[in-house]
């Protein structure tokens, strides 16, 4: 048994559990979707533990293998992509969800240094696929942002 997957066991329930209280207040007809979601990740993180107590009762010892996961972490990368994700999120607060996907986008692309064809194939992949699926077929409206909206 590791005890990293005790870590991500704990937070499975933890996100499961918090986004089953959040559906409570959604209409009874449209909680079905998302309590079956949530339900089949709980049944799955529970028979991950199944599986981690199965083996500790075999093994009887459990493999600290933080130090392994850790291994090669890049400290400048994942704050940089942590601080683009924040930013992300209020650039779609406030112009919306297109314009801060493909900025969003566009800054994860060039700092990995993707090469421009293929930033330009993501980007309109991107922008087709969600029109498409979004506003299309599920006709589901996307943020608009606060300062769009302002100026309509």
């Amino acid at each position: 048994m590791k005890k990293s997957d005790i870590y991500i066991c704990g937070f499975m329930y933890a996100f499961s559990f918090f986004f089953l209280y959040l559906t409570q207040s959604f209409p009874l007809g449209a909680r079905h979707y998302p309590h079956f979601v949530i339900g089949l990740l709980l049944i799955l993180t529970t028979v991950r533990v199944g599986q981690m107590v199965r083996d500790y009762r075999r093994e009887k010892t459990s493999e600290n293998d933080m130090p392994v996961l850790f291994d090669g972490f890049m400290p400048k990368q994942f704050w940089t992509m942590f601080a683009a994700f924040i930013l992300y999120f209020v650039m779609m607060y406030l112009v919306g969800f297109y314009p801060a996907s493909l900025v969003y986008l566009l800054f994860c692309l060039k700092f990995f240094k993707i090469r421009p064809l293929y930033i330009l194939l993501v980007l309109a992949g991107m922008v087709v696929l969600v029109f498409g699926t979004f506003d299309l077929f599920l006709n589901v409206p996307l943020p608009m942002g606060m300062l769009i909206e302002d100026l309509l």
